[in-house]
Formats: C-alpha cells, sequence, structure tokens
C-alpha cells in the first residue's frame, strides 16, 4: 500500500487501505489502515478500513443486481442505456439525471454487459424495478450495517444508492463481498483466534461457526460469473487489465464517486476475498486522472490477489445444481433467433427465456425493434424511461427503418406517444425475455 500510494501522490492522493480475508471462516488475514501508522501528520494511525464510513461508488452494484436475480430477472434481462429521467419520487423535488461514466449511452445492453462494463444508467433503472428499500434491505443482511433500511435512513437516500449514495467502510464490504465469495453464506470477520496469559493459560478460543444464508448460492454463483467475465467488462476496461489475474478465476469490481473522493478495487475467489481503497483521509478529490478503480486501487489490488493466492490452485466457481446455462439472443435475450449469432448465459432454473424476445415485431414483410420500458417510479403519468428510449432512436436512429416501426406495432408494445406509467405503488413485475406484452 505505502509503495503504491507514494506512486499516486502526483494524483492527490495520500492515503490507502487493504484488507485480506478467508470468506470460508471469515478470519482477517491481513488488514492495513493507512500508508504509514507513524505519519502522525497525516493521521497515520487512523484505521480507514474499519473507521472510516466512506461513499462505495459503484462498488456496490452487485448487491444490487443479486436483488434483481432474487426478484426473477437474469443476466440477460435488457436494460436501456439512454439518457433518462428519473423521478424523484416526491412531489416538487428535482429529478435525478445521473450518467455514466464515460458519458456515453450504449442503447440496449443485457445485464451481464451492464454490471460488467459498470454502466450508471441500467444500475439506477435496477434499483428502480427492486425498490430502494429492498435493496438496503440485502445489502445490510450481508454486512453492510450503515445500509439498514429505517424510516430515517430511507428518508436520506435514493435512487443514487446504487452510485454510492450512502457510505461504507471498507470492513463492511469485505464482509459482502464474503457471502458473494461463499456461496450465500454471511461470515462476520474474526480478528482474534485465540488469547493467551504469560504463563500460556488459554484466556479466549474462537469457535469457528457457519453463519446465515442470505444469498442463494444460485445467485451467488451468476453474479460472480458476471464479475469473472474479462469479455463482459472489456467495453469499459479493455480485455488486458490490472483486473486479470493471469491463471487464476477471480470475481472483481470496481468503484469511485463522481468527485474523486474515493476509489476501490474488491476481488475474490472462493477461498480469498481482496479489498483495497485509495483517497484522502480529509475527503478532499483526488485528479480527474484516476479513472473507474483501474488507476489507484487496482495496481494495488492486483499486487495483493497475487500475493493471496500464490502457491494455491486456481479455484473454480461452481456450477450449482439449480443453474443452467442455455445459448440466446445477444440483443434481447430471448432465445436465438434463426440464422441470428448467440451468446450463452447462465440461468437459475425455472427462469430461462422459452420464446424469442418479444423486441422483434413484423407488419407487411418488414421486421422492425420495438424498445419499450416502464417507468415504476413516475409519480405523474409521464413515462420518462420510454422518453429516453425515443430521444435516443430520434438522435441515433432517425433514418433507420427497423427503429422506427408504425404506430400500430407501438400501441402493441404500449410506447405510442407517452405511455402510461407503472403506479407508484405497484410493484413492477420484471418482463422476461419468453413473457408476452
Amino acid at each position: 500500500v505505502n509503495e503504491e500510494i507514494e506512486k499516486l501522490e502526483k494524483f492527490d492522493v495520500s492515503n490507502g487501505a487493504a484488507m485480506i480475508t478467508d470468506p470460508q471462516t471469515g478470519e482477517i488475514l491481513s488488514m492495513v489502515g493507512s500508508k504509514d501508522y507513524y505519519d502522525t501528520d497525516n493521521d497515520g494511525n487512523f484505521n480507514v478500513a474499519t473507521q472510516a464510513n466512506r461513499q462505495p461508488g459503484s462498488s456496490m452494484k452487485p448487491v444490487i443486481y443479486a436483488q434483481a436475480l432474487k426478484e426473477g430477472y437474469t443476466g440477460s434481462y435488457m436494460f436501456m442505456d439512454v439518457k433518462t429521467e428519473f423521478s424523484s419520487g416526491a412531489s416538487g423535488e428535482d429529478p435525478y439525471n445521473p450518467v455514466n461514466y464515460d458519458a456515453k449511452f450504449r442503447g440496449p445492453v443485457q445485464m451481464r454487459f451492464a454490471l460488467g462494463n459498470s454502466l450508471n444508467i441500467p444500475a439506477v433503472k435496477a434499483l428502480a424495478l427492486v425498490g430502494v428499500e429492498d435493496g438496503m434491505q440485502l445489502a445490510y443482511d450481508m454486512g453492510i450495517k450503515n445500509w439498514e433500511p429505517t424510516q430515517e435512513n430511507m428518508r436520506n437516500v435514493g435512487l443514487s444508492l446504487v452510485l454510492g449514495g450512502r457510505e461504507t467502510t471498507l470492513f463492511d464490504e469485505m464482509t459482502a463481498y464474503g457471502v458473494l465469495a461463499h456461496k450465500g453464506v454471511k461470515q462476520d470477520l474474526v480478528s482474534i483466534l485465540k488469547v493467551t496469559d504469560s504463563k500460556g493459560k488459554k484466556l479466549f478460543e474462537y469457535k469457528e461457526r457457519k453463519g446465515p444464508e442470505v444469498l442463494s448460492e444460485d445467485i451467488t454463483f451468476i453474479i460472480s460469473h458476471m464479475l469473472l467475465d474479462n469479455n463482459a467488462r472489456s467495453d469499459a476496461f479493455g480485455s488486458n487489465s490490472l483486473l486479470r489475474i493471469p491463471g487464476y478465476t477471480v470475481a472483481v469490481k470496481t468503484g469511485t464517486t463522481d468527485e474523486k473522493r474515493d476509489n476501490w478495487t474488491f476481488g475474490y475467489t472462493p477461498s480469498r476475498v481482496v479489498g483495497v481503497w485509495v483517497g484522502n483521509n480529509d475527503y478532499t478529490p483526488m485528479n480527474q486522472a484516476i479513472a473507474s478503480g483501474v488507476t489507484g486501487a487496482s495496481p494495488i489490488w492486483n499486487k495483493l490477489m497475487k500475493l493471496a493466492l500464490k502457491g494455491k490452485d486456481n479455484e473454480e466457481f461452481e456450477v450449482p445444481e439449480n443453474v443452467t446455462a442455455l445459448s440466446i439472443d445477444p440483443l434481447a435475450g430471448g432465445l436465438p433467433r434463426d440464422g441470428q449469432p448467440t451468446r450463452t448465459e447462465y440461468f437459475i432454473k425455472g427462469s430461462e427465456p422459452t420464446a424469442v424476445s418479444n423486441l422483434y415485431k413484423s407488419k407487411d414483410g418488414k421486421d422492425y425493434w420495438v424498445f419499450a420500458e416502464k417507468d415504476p417510479v413516475s409519480i405523474d403519468g409521464r413515462n420518462r424511461w420510454q422518453e429516453g428510449i425515443n430521444a435516443w432512436i430520434e438522435q441515433n436512429h432517425k433514418g433507420e427503418e427497423r427503429y422506427n416501426p408504425p404506430e400500430e406495432l407501438k400501441k402493441e408494445a404500449g410506447v405510442a406517444g407517452i405511455s402510461t406509467a407503472a403506479s407508484p405503488t405497484e410493484t413492477p413485475t420484471p418482463t422476461l425475455a419468453s413473457e408476452e406484452e
């Protein structure tokens, strides 16, 4: 940590923290709370890992997508990554207008690639679909103590939660990532195994115990497979980034806050979790060149993960019996279309698509794509999600017949003009690729 933070001084970074744990037992194998304990001029003896509540950036997105999988969404679920205005959910408040890290919008993107490339618009939509309270509850169950969905905490959060809108600690995130590594079982972190007195008499000894299962192993496997899929993140991070550990299967996620005050990387195998934070104790921003965890925290993480795995055999994440692999349409996520490319996705049994996606429509011998989303957080009847899709088509595909179906087909899909938004009191039901509109 000290070595890499020195290299980052030119990026206005003065401190870092790191942890390595065994997710099977919860044992803390290594913890560095700051770059130099004796650097008292810079609060070196302040343990950032355990004492500092910091914004997690995108590093908590896997938890929200895990909640989406719990509610029936799948790794092939198609989000529209377009400029979108989100209703605040309260009359008179300004709408929420998030942007992606690179300010680009990619149009249709499936959950696997939305998480892998850490796209913000799909993540906010995922949180809107599952609900802030349920997302916070899962995070709390996984060990994020500051995310308990009390009435007071709920009043202070919104859809920005999934992009780092509520603080947590490195220590708590290590607990949560341990759940993903350990097939959904939460093991509280432990630092002391035994205490003896000066004569060797045992005063305390830790007794290993199995913690509660807070997620199914089906869900943790699918999330882990998305996070280890180098292809799924290559659009944002490139195919040969520091997130790869050659010779090892490692799931990994980064996080960076908007104003570059916090920069994180978390990664894990079934037997090791490594987490790293870099930033400044006084919350001053880092240089804008700190990019998505790859410039700041990831070099430290890469070295520590290699150290943690040195001499160990590669560990694959076991495919649970209740998970199956299926060839799907890489655009809309339904069953493959005749003669079209395919890709493979993992599904919890029973959630697999059974038909070609209803994105595809035909009329008078011509084929069209009808992109449709409902707005589950609208309080005024406007479908802002569809407005964003319509504007994206107008800007990028105005002259392409396939993207501009006849009004009759739009009406069938509920997107002609301004469609009716879901009632704010309703719980939106996921439209899987096999379902009819």
